[in-house]
Order: C-alpha cells, then structure tokens, then sequence
C-alpha cells in the first residue's frame, strides 16, 4: 500500500495535469509533503505554470490574482530566477508609468503609482527617488495653487535635479512649467496691486474680475478669494439667484416676459434662498469610474465642489472634449441644493447666468456654444444628482453618465435608480462611511474573487460579479 505522503503527490500531478495549479500548490504545500524530493520536484514544475499565468495576468490588468499567483510560486520555490526576473520587468513599467503620469501633471496618478509599488516592494532604491521627485513636483503644484510662485519654482528646481540623466522629456516640461510660473509670478503681482487698489477704490465689478483673474492663475490665492468674497458682500449678492424650473422656449405671453426680465438682472437675486455662494477652499474629490457589464461607464464624482472644463494638468473634474475653457464653470453641493457658478459663458434652460444658480431637476445646462448636459435627482430622498451629456461631445475618459455622489448612490433597475441598469434584478448601493467608500447589495457577491457577505470597501481597482451582475470600479 502506498504512503500517504504518495497519494499526495499523485493527487497533485493529476491537479497539475488538468491545470488545476491552486489545488496543486496547496497539496505540495503540506507539511507532511513538502520535504520528499518527489514533491519537490514537482513543486517546481507547478510554480513555473504559476509564475507565467501571473505575468499573463499582470499584462491584462488582474494584478490581484497576478500577485496571488506569484506569491502561491514563491511559496513553493524553485523558480526564483523567473520571479525576480518578473518583478523587475513589473517595476520597470509601473516606474515608466510614474515618468509618463509626471510628464502630463497628473501628480496624483503618479503618487498613487508609487505606492502601489511600495507595498508590492517592487523598485528599491530608483522608487525611492521617484517618490521624493514626485513628492517635490506635487508640493509645488499645491504652493501653486496658492499663489506662492516662488517656492513653487524653488522645488521644481530641485526636482529637475533630481531627474536621471536620460529623462531628457520630462527635464524639459518641468523647466517649462519653471518658466510659466515664473510670468505667472509677474502677472499674479501686478494683479494684486490692481486688486489692492480696487478694493481701496471699492470698485466692486472689477475687484470681482480681477479676483477670478487671479484664482484662474492660483486657485487658492487667499487674498484673492477674500477680496471676492468682500465684494459679492458689498454688492448685495450673499443670496442665490433661484431657478424655477421654467423654460423659456415653452413659455410665452407675460409670464414668458416675467421670467426673461428677471433673468436679464444680475440682482435678481432671491432672499429666500440662504446659500453661500462663495467658493470654499476646493479639495480634488476623488473620482471612480464604474465600468458596469452591458450597460456602460459611469464617473463617480465624490467632491463637494467640481469643475467642468477642458481635459487639463489638475484641471477639470469632469474634462470635456469641446471649445471649453479649462476651467469653464464649477458646481458645488450646499446641503440638498447644487450651484452652478459660472466661470466663462453658461445658461440654464436657455437663460444666460450671469452669477451663482441653484439647478432644479430636468434643468438643461449648456457650455459655450454647444455643450448641452442635463441635471437631475432621480431619488427624492438622496442629494446625488446625476449629469446626462445631451450633445454629441465625450467626456475623457468617455463615460455614459455623471454621479455627483453625495452620500450613497443607487445602482439597480428602479426608475429612480442614479445609475439605471434595467436587466438587473437586485440593488447595489454604494455608500460612504467616513473617507472610505463601500457597497452593499442582497445578492451573494464576489470582490476580486473573493466571497462577500453584505458589504465591502471599494479600495483602488476592483472586480465586483453577482448572480446577474458584474462590474470594475477604476480609481482615476
């Protein structure tokens, strides 16, 4: 009769043979087989279908499962060669992507990269020093932003220092970006002394638009932003203007008249309405996107205030492929009311803005000349709206819809569902809980392979797959 430690090992190559490599690399994994040479053998020839199915994985995007398999070849040994080989050639892309992401702006991506390759160990001592570059770049892109040119310059400088010698493209965006900060400093100064002395002067229409000059330039110039705030003060305008939901191009007789007169001055403003119509210190937002199986993508906005514009280096929220400005409006949730505030041309429903505006639902919001997008709030109890592009322009990247989350957002068949997925037969709702974001659904699921019961937390990439569901949630 056969040991057992045999029987083992025979299980295990009839698992490696009908490539069932997980049950194989457990069954070699025991302790009672693990030290016979047999099974060592064997444990080799398993981790090498091991470690070229996670480099197949990591190049399709699936680097969960990727790692999982590589870490399962580790164990069983053998094939060190090809896993060190593997986790260089993974930390010279992820490191190419740090490069390419800083080249664009996107200093966010790139941190975000780096950490995923921290906690991966993957890199060394050149993950290091991207990591201090992209910390330099970033910190400079927040002094900025804050009108503070000078130290913005200084630590460009240090990161351009920094660079490798063979990254010649990227040295020479960051001594461009020096050299725009650089008239931007002389700019900003001269608008500030403009501004100083319109405030003086209590010219409140130009300390108004010498303000957005500058907030255009750095958009958290405190006393740009105090200066303006000052100003909507002194004229009168601490109250939104209220949208009543009418069309104009339905109306007609005096109530057409009414609505156009009302609309045409700029303190028509309503004293019913005790929203602030200041921009607070913005925060980014994170964004994800849901890339839902059959039905489409969704961006996911997660920040009280957004900007719509022009695709941009730390610019727009929802980048719009059109004749927009790069920061062409913003949109801000108060409590259970959004207000438009127009930054270049905007109109509702026809009417042009010429000041902050609360939407009502079924609101359609036009940018520029053409771009045409239509606010709602589907569920009356939830203060998540949704944004349906009405024209024929594509968001970057291209979406079938917008969620302005506020705290939860329903995914399912109902009407009133924020995200419509009409086949479907149960609810997915995706929630807040303190800075992190969860989903809950009745249906037994699976998160990146894995069984989930009632709820889990959306971290980074993930795969989420129900009975009759599947969908991706993207981080960008």
């Amino acid at each position: 009769m056969f040991p057992t430690w045999r029987l083992k090992i025979r299980e295990a190559r009839i698992a490696l043979q009908q490539g069932r490599w997980e049950e194989a690399s457990a069954l070699l994994g025991e302790k009672s087989v693990r030290d016979f040479l047999p099974a060592k053998r064997l444990s080799v020839e398993v981790a090498s279908h091991l470690v070229k199915r996670a480099e197949q994985r990591l190049e399709h995007g699936d680097s969960v499962a990727g790692w999982n398999d590589l870490q399962q070849a580790t164990q069983l040994g053998g094939c060190d060669e090809q896993i060190t080989q593997l986790r260089e050639n993974h930390a010279r892309r992820g490191l190419d992507q740090v490069q390419h992401l800083l080249k664009f702006g996107e200093t966010m991506l790139a941190k975000q990269q780096i950490a995923r390759l921290e906690k991966r160990r993957l890199g060394g001592d050149e993950r290091r020093a991207w990591k201090l570059i992209v910390h330099l770049i970033t910190q400079a892109k927040e002094y900025a932003h804050q009108g503070n040119m000078a130290s913005a310059v200084e630590l460009l400088e240090r990161a351009a220092k920094l660079l490798p010698d063979q990254q010649e493209s990227l040295h020479e965006e960051l001594l461009s970006r020096i050299a725009l900060l650089q008239e931007q400093t002389i700019k900003l100064r001269d608008l500030s002394t403009n501004l100083h002395q319109e405030v003086a002067d209590q010219a409140w229409t130009q300390v108004l638009r010498t303000a957005e000059t500058m907030l255009e330039l750095a958009p958290e110039h405190q006393a740009a932003r105090r200066a303006r705030r000052q100003a909507w003060k002194a004229v009168g305008l601490d109250a939104t203007k209220l949208q009543v939901g009418l069309n104009p191009r339905k109306s007609s007789g005096p109530q057409r008249r009414n609505h156009q007169q009302a609309s045409a001055s700029t303190h028509a403003w309503s004293s019913s309405v005790d929203v602030d119509t200041m921009t607070i210190k913005r925060e980014s937002g994170r964004r994800v996107v849901a890339w839902i199986d059959g039905v489409g993508g969704f961006l996911i906005c997660l920040g009280e205030e957004i900007l719509l514009g022009q695709p941009s280096a730390g610019g727009a929220d929802i980048p719009l492929l059109a004749d927009l400005s790069r920061r062409h409006a913003s949109l801000r949730r108060e409590g259970e009311a959004y207000v438009l505030t127009p930054i270049h041309q905007v109109s509702v429903d026809g009417q042009p803005l010429t000041g902050p505006t609360v939407l009502t639902p079924g609101a359609m919001i036009e940018l520029g000349d053409s771009v045409r997008m239509k606010f709602d709030r589907p569920h009356a109890l939830s203060a998540t709206a949704v944004l349906k592009i009405e024209s024929h322009h594509k968001t970057e990247p291209a979406v079938d819809g917008i969620v302005l989350m506020a705290e939860s957002c329903i995914v399912g068949p109902q009407s009133h569902s924020h995200i419509h997925c009409r086949r479907w037969e149960e609810d997915l709702l995706v929630f807040r809980r303190g800075d992190k974001l969860l989903l809950r659904t009745a249906d037994e699921i699976q998160v990146d392979g894995e069984a989930c019961v009632s709820e889990s937390e959306i971290a980074g990439n993930c795969r989420v797959e129900g009975e009759s569901f599947a969908l991706s949630f993207e981080e960008i």
